[in-house]
């Protein structure tokens, strides 16, 4: 009617009443729309003044009276038998699924795991014995295991191992049966590592002795070494070594556990392809030209995106906590350093005491000094597949990264023991510290985000010793002509000065000056250049093999280098022996470098002040630290090596 009656105005009045007379059809909507319960704005006071240069008429609005409504930000909508309808069936829903939230996800859940049974079975029926089907059994049994995971956390309050003593009590009894358990444990360890050396090493490889030389050397430096060599606690120093002893049997000595790491590092170089697709599209199908900055550097983000993704979902937690317990249980280490040591698998120097941020003020100098030296005798997801990308096996890669967890801490605990009681071993509730993510593209791109601080500080580093070496060549190789010595370098320097290293550790004596060259590029500059060499020395070999396979001519030396004579073709370098090139393979995984101790630095002051006069005066031990626990890793396997790594 009001809308009628408007009509009618505005065609026979004037400008002015017909603005009176919607002024007043507005003030009667606004009375009306209140008695049903919403509250627009009210209009008051209008004043009317009449345009000086024209007949139109302005109006004043002086005072405004907003008054919210029930519900505020609600837009008012005409309510009708179709919007009450479908509100009611809206509500109903709603508290349905706030009353029965878990039935319903759980059902969801059962129903998707049932259908993916359904496939899988079906999968092993239709095509069982193939490389795929291992692929989908081998990630189907992780994914039960992980769901078993979630489902018993809540019946099964053991989160880490228990020690056989603390249930039965701290009686005189019980620590006399401890003490006599320990003694039998080591004795059964010393005889079952002695046998094995002496019928299996001594009788079909003996030249591998040669690499005992390196282990005992590397344990007396330690001991001698020591910042108290009177409280050293021998049970982490003997049962590392002995978890590093048995985790080489089983992957250089065991058929089925070099299958195991040999088949992983197949599918861990099979999943790093993948990230080619990102760099193709972003540098295009050149982008190989520039081999770090864009081959290497998306290599980086992709897999550390994956093992954020990997943490955000769970995974990283149950494998550190497990690893973690494990370590602890064998190695009578302290919860702080047996997680840094599992973490550091998996991520970096710099992310890995982020997980224990909160307790840094609170360690002992020996912890301190632990989750140091496990950040430099390790390397990260990320670090890894750049070495994979660059030539290095995958398999050895992986195994020389899970040995390094007890080698550093059975190191660390040589060179540095405890000698204050630890503030976590009386069952003090530790708590993860790292970011959480609210979802998987949050985590992927947190990822990828952090990688770039990773690849830029690996491209940095590159471009800074790369010149500085030469600088240094060049300045060398000038003051050896200066007195007639010409052919002075860098490397040639490194050669004789880590070349009883290297040998102590097992490596071929024609091949002791090119593995001291690596491990001196490596503690001084970068590993990268160290495995670039490695891999194009271990590319000569097999391409050695082939030739001699195919043609079965005649090759020789040429000074370093090596001459096919039927092709007439040149290797650069020469070839090594395969035992040194596993050595070498080991003994430069890690990430104990001299710009990582600035990097360390950088690291641990701002996440603890309060400890800033400790970690400078312990970072240089634990950087050696690092270092010695790479190489007795390498010792190691040089000791067990028997031909069949790299087949």
């Amino acid at each position: 009617m009001w809308f009628g009656i408007g009509w009618i105005i505005h065609v026979i009045a004037d400008e002015r009443w017909r603005r009176m007379v919607l002024i007043l059809m507005m003030k009667v909507s606004v009375l009306r729309k209140r008695r049903r319960g919403y509250a627009p704005c009210i209009m008051t006071d209008i004043q009317s003044a009449n345009d000086p240069g024209g007949d139109i008429t302005h109006v004043a609005v002086d005072d405004v009276d907003i008054e919210k409504a029930v519900d505020d930000d609600d837009m008012v909508f005409v309510d009708n038998c179709w919007s009450s309808a479908v509100m009611h069936v809206e509500n109903s829903v709603r508290r349905l699924m706030d009353k029965h939230k878990g039935k319903v996800v759980a059902g969801v859940k059962g129903l998707l795991f049932l259908l993916y049974l359904t496939y899988f079975g079906y999968c092993m029926y239709h095509k069982f014995g193939d490389e795929g089907s291992i692929r989908l059994l081998v990630g189907t049994l992780i994914g039960v295991l992980y769901l078993l995971k979630k489902v018993t956390k809540g019946l099964c309050k053991f989160t880490h191992l228990k020690r056989c003593a603390s249930l039965c009590g701290p009686s005189k009894k019980t620590l006399a049966m401890r003490r006599w358990i320990r003694r039998g444990l080591y004795l059964l360890g010393s005889a079952g590592m002695a046998v094995y050396i002496g019928l299996d090493v001594v009788r079909y490889n003996p030249q591998n002795i040669q690499s005992l030389l390196g282990l005992v050397l590397f344990v007396v430096l330690g001991f001698v070494f020591s910042t108290s060599p009177a409280r050293v606690n021998w049970h982490p120093v003997f049962w590392g070594i002995v978890m590093q002893f048995a985790f080489a049997v089983i992957i250089l000595r065991t058929p089925w556990g070099y299958a195991i790491f040999d088949w992983s590092g197949h599918r861990v170089e099979a999943f790093l392809k993948y990230g080619n697709a990102g760099s193709e599209f972003v540098f295009g199908k050149n982008y190989r030209d520039h081999r770090i900055a864009f081959a290497v550097m998306p290599v980086m983000l992709f897999f550390n995106s994956f093992i954020f993704i990997l943490y955000h979902i769970g995974v990283i937690q149950v494998i550190m906590e497990k690893l973690g317990s494990f370590l602890s249980f064998c190695l009578d280490s302290g919860p702080i350093e047996s997680v840094v040591a599992s973490a550091n698998i998996f991520i970096g120097l710099t992310e890995a005491p982020l997980f224990v941020r909160p307790y840094l003020k609170h360690v002992t100098a020996s912890e301190l000094h632990a989750i140091m030296a496990c950040g430099f005798a390790s390397v990260s997801g990320a670090v890894m597949g750049t070495y994979i990308h660059f030539g290095v096996p995958a398999n050895h890669l992986l195994s020389a990264a899970v040995m390094s967890a007890p080698a550093a801490l059975a190191i660390t605990k040589l060179m540095c023991p405890e000698t204050k009681k630890s503030y976590f071993r009386d069952g003090v509730k530790m708590e993860l510290g790292l970011e959480k993510h609210r979802n998987v593209l949050s985590a992927l791109s947190s990822g990828a985000v952090a990688a770039v601080k990773i690849a830029s500080n690996t491209i940095a580093n590159q471009i800074a010793f790369v010149s500085l070496a030469k600088f240094v060549n060049v300045t060398l190789e000038w003051f050896g002509d200066q007195a007639g010595v010409p052919g002075i370098s860098f490397g040639l320097v490194c050669s004789y000065l880590f070349y009883p290293l290297s040998y102590s550790m097992g490596v071929a004596s024609q091949d002791c000056g090119k593995i001291a060259e690596m491990l001196g590029i490596k503690i001084f500059g970068t590993p990268i250049l160290g495995y670039t060499e490695l891999s194009r020395l271990r590319r000569n070999r097999f391409q050695l093999l082939d030739y001699v396979a195919k043609n079965n001519h005649t090759w020789h030396w040429q000074g370093s280098d090596v001459i096919l004579e039927a092709t007439n073709q040149t290797l650069i370098g020469g070839i090594m022996d395969e035992r040194s090139e596993v050595i070498g393979t080991y003994a430069l995984c890690g990430f104990s470098t001299v710009t990582a101790i600035g990097v360390t630095l950088g690291t641990l002051v701002p996440l603890a002040p309060e400890r800033k006069q400790d970690i400078v005066r312990l970072i240089i031990r634990a950087f050696i630290a690092g270092n010695v626990a790479s190489f007795l890793t390498g010792a190691i396997a040089g000791l067990l090596f028997n031909g069949q790594s790299f087949q």
